[in-house]
């Protein structure tokens, strides 16, 4: 029973406090959800086991549970337990705090590397390593081709040439496509909102990874969906996991990056992609696969998106340009089934209308005249050198106790501490040596992870990037 109690050890109730003890004990639970120890979706002990863990009547248990469903903190199934809320009242500041965490994580954070900081947190490219002069060159023969129209709205879905320029480019990528299925957005996180509105309604389940990316647990439970998370393995989603909640949950929509997921860095191995959409067909749910970072891949084989193996159009594709290119010009796109599209158009017009007409019109230039393929020639190399230095300066930092598993590719890697090292402990003793890291409690929709974080190297010059992982290495040794 002990390990069940893990998160309520701080709880302390008194006899000879003037607050009765089923007040006391309300107050400290919600204590806990403030904190974050217990997370959204988090199942309460059942209330026999509760009292006599806390040596209290069971009618104690039963009052507080009452007070804080009243309250909106927990929502009770009958037969199944109590749970604490998807959607509560403190929703405001968690999506603040995953809103910070989306900026701070995500989306080229500032560099704070003031004097001795090292920002091992952002996965942002560097953006030293993107030429200026080639995009200035796009910009002036788009100005001087179409002039004022480069400045005017362009149709929601998105400019045409572009929209014809990205179905070529997903030819190369195994998926065949049209125009008319293909919907501009301003960046990969609205695009997740998009869809979460077009699909979804309060009280859907929705399946993810676990961990997964912040912005999309934030995505849906604004929406009021349940979120389900499954577990990873280390060559993708645990699939047998996966069936069970399938047979228990019918989801409507499940959400997975399967090349370079973030923040573990896993990609799906052929058979665990071929199981997982045999499963997802068999049962009839939605995909929305997040092509994150798949150019940088380092594999000799290249694995093709999980839409090209989509055989009845039930995979949304989102696609993002800007985390490869430049971040602030705000450019993916949806790749979508048919039936989706006029659905998916006018959610896109109530949201912003169109995207930049200018960011589309360059960007479609850098496809078609084979920019962009230059582009990603150009980081791979850069990146891959970055890499591989990377991996082998935190194998000599590390003791043999701390597991840095190898992703093959992407900006960062997924670090298990050793046991006994708590993460959001460790996190903080890092900022105060100077090195900023990603605690993998961030990426957890309903579970409470004291064991794993983050470190990225896209920012760092090579010297940072060993000085990092010194400063990291010696800490864990201390603390060992």
């Amino acid at each position: 029973m002990t390990n069940e109690f893990n998160q309520f050890v701080s709880i302390q109730l008194t006899k000879n406090e003037k607050n009765a003890l089923y007040v006391q004990l309300y107050n400290q639970i919600i204590e806990l959800i403030h904190s974050r120890v217990l997370a959204p979706g988090y199942r309460l002990p059942s209330v026999r086991k509760f009292s006599q863990y806390l040596s209290i009547n069971p009618g104690t248990v039963v009052n507080a549970y009452k007070e804080l469903e009243k309250s909106g903190y927990v929502i009770s199934h009958g037969g199944s337990g109590s749970y604490i809320a998807e959607k509560t009242s403190l929703m405001e500041l968690d999506m603040g705090t995953v809103m910070a965490d989306c900026t701070l994580l995500e989306e080229g954070w500032e560099n704070k590397q003031n004097g001795d900081m090292i920002n091992m947190r952002s996965i942002a490219l560097n953006p030293d390593v993107i030429s200026i002069k080639k995009f200035k060159e796009l910009v002036i023969k788009v100005l001087d081709r179409d002039k004022g129209k480069t400045f005017s709205y362009e149709e929601s879905q998105g400019f045409l040439p572009l929209r014809e320029s990205v179905v070529t480019y997903l030819k190369e990528r195994h998926v065949s496509t049209s125009a008319k299925n293909i919907q501009v957005i301003s960046g990969a996180q609205q695009g997740i909102d998009i869809v979460v509105r077009a699909l979804l309604n309060h009280g859907d389940y929705v399946f993810t990874e676990s961990p997964t990316y912040p912005g999309a647990i934030a995505a849906f439970r604004s929406a009021g969906a349940k979120v389900i998370d499954i577990p990873m393995e280390p060559d993708g989603i645990d699939v047998i996991k996966l069936e069970k909640y399938l047979q228990r949950f019918r989801p409507k929509l499940i959400y997975v990056m399967p090349i370079l997921q973030n923040p573990t860095g896993i990609s799906y191995s052929i058979e665990k992609r071929n199981r997982f959409m045999e499963l997802m067909r068999y049962y009839d749910v939605c995909i929305l696969e997040d092509d994150y970072l798949s150019e940088l891949s380092f594999r000799t084989s290249p694995l093709a998106p999980l839409k090209a193996l989509d055989r009845d159009d039930r995979v949304i594709y989102i696609k993002s340009f800007s985390k490869m290119f430049m971040p602030g010009l705000r450019l993916a796109f949806l790749c979508i089934p048919e039936y989706l599209a006029e659905r998916i158009l006018k959610i896109k017009y109530i949201t912003d209308i169109s995207t930049s007409g200018l960011t589309q019109r360059v960007f479609d230039l850098y496809l078609r005249e084979g920019v962009w393929q230059e582009h990603i020639a150009h980081i791979r190399k850069i990146y891959k050198a970055q890499f591989d230095f990377a991996y082998q300066v935190a194998q000599h930092a590390f003791s043999d106790k701390v597991i840095v598993q190898n992703p093959q590719g992407g900006l960062s890697f997924w670090i298990r501490l050793p046991q006994k090292i708590l993460a959001k402990e460790f996190c903080l003793q890092a900022e105060k040596n100077h090195v900023y890291i990603a605690c993998g409690d961030d990426f957890y929709p309903r579970h409470i992870d004291q064991s794993h974080i983050r470190i990225s190297f896209s920012l760092l010059s090579l010297q940072q990037v060993e000085a990092g992982f010194h400063i990291l290495g010696e800490l864990i040794q201390e603390r060992m």
